[in-house]
């Protein structure tokens, strides 16, 4: 099951933000698979970098730990059970005889992907073995801000702001 945390606009340019996250990337081990980093690990080598792109990547990191520590402790499982048929009731109401859901409800499917996921693992999430999937720096939208130039006219400065989104899973 994958649990994701997105932390947006921050204040920083995504080329300062990347190269820590680059740090956090599935790297592939002795048997030649891609594997990720444990979440203890990661917190570690975190805490190691000096840099302030790294106090926010750690930041969004706890919370996408404290994303899987509340939905394992809070769900329960015929509250899933009862959402996983809502879901496919409401897939099947708003696809067409081809079976191809309307563009605005594709979102239903990854909805009910996620809660099934939640099912097959009985509703148990061991944050121990919890690994980063995934962790990646976009780039958001620029604040603009303008300095006077010669002879009246001026020119554009580029506040650059960073999306951070941090993957984590437990599959082995």
């Amino acid at each position: 099951m994958d649990f994701t945390c997105t932390t947006q606009n921050v204040r920083m340019s995504p080329k300062k933000m990347r190269e820590v996250t680059r740090q956090l990337l599935p790297r592939k081990n002795k048997a030649g698979k891609n594997e990720g980093m444990l979440v203890s690990k990661a917190k570690a080598v975190l805490s190691a970098i000096p840099r302030k792109s790294a106090r926010f990547i750690e930041k969004t990191l706890n919370t996408a730990l404290h994303n899987a520590e509340h939905i394992g402790a809070e769900w329960d499982n015929t509250e899933v059970q009862e959402k996983v048929v809502k879901l496919k009731q409401d897939i099947e109401n708003h696809s067409d005889e081809n079976g191809i859901i309307q563009r605005k409800h594709r979102h239903l499917k990854a909805k009910l992907a996620k809660l099934e996921a939640f099912l097959d693992n009985g509703g148990k999430v061991d944050t121990s073995k919890l690994r980063i999937k995934n962790a990646m720096a976009t780039s958001a939208t620029p604040l603009r801000r303008w300095m006077t130039r010669a002879r009246g006219g001026g020119s554009v400065i580029l506040k650059r702001c960073t999306h951070i989104r941090i993957t984590l899973s437990d599959d082995e």
